[in-house]
């Protein structure tokens, strides 16, 4: 996937947290240095289908709700885009 095509990560997780306790700003912006850890920690190829299934079971993120937000986040990606695509997108912008 091009990187003009791929959706903006900021965005995408103010669609996911929009009405919930995570959409002030002092928890988005922990939430999405928690996601750039993730994703980090990723393999590059992995897709964006594969991390949401990761967090069912990982403990690398802190608390339910927000392994549950992360999941969506990676939910409302192209299931074919990768951690290395978004993890571009992230530090790009």
């Amino acid at each position: 996937m091009s990187i003009l095509e791929m959706p903006v990560p900021s965005d995408v997780l103010t669609e996911v947290v929009d009405s919930t306790i995570f959409a002030q700003p002092e928890r988005h912006r922990a939430l999405l240095r928690d996601i750039r850890d993730f994703l980090r920690s990723s393999p590059a190829d992995a897709t964006a289908s594969h991390l949401a299934i990761v967090l069912r079971h990982e403990t690398h993120v802190a608390g339910d709700s927000r392994r549950q937000v992360i999941r969506e986040f990676f939910e409302s990606y192209p299931e074919g885009a990768t951690a290395g695509e978004i993890l571009t997108q992230m530090e790009t912008l």
